[in-house]
């Protein structure tokens, strides 16, 4: 059985966190932006009247 070996571990961690970090980048291509807030007469969910 082997010993624990914290450089290993270390390694281990920044890989997985490069992975997921493109993971991320590969689901999700562009970044979010910003939700525009219209007028309430072109609200999407007002009805004129």
């Amino acid at each position: 059985m082997r010993g624990h070996d914290a450089a290993l571990d270390q390694a281990i961690r920044e890989v997985a966190a490069v992975l997921g970090d493109a993971l991320v980048r590969m689901i999700f291509p562009t970044p979010p932006t910003e939700q525009v807030d219209f007028p309430e007469t072109e609200s999407p969910h007002v009805t004129a009247g």
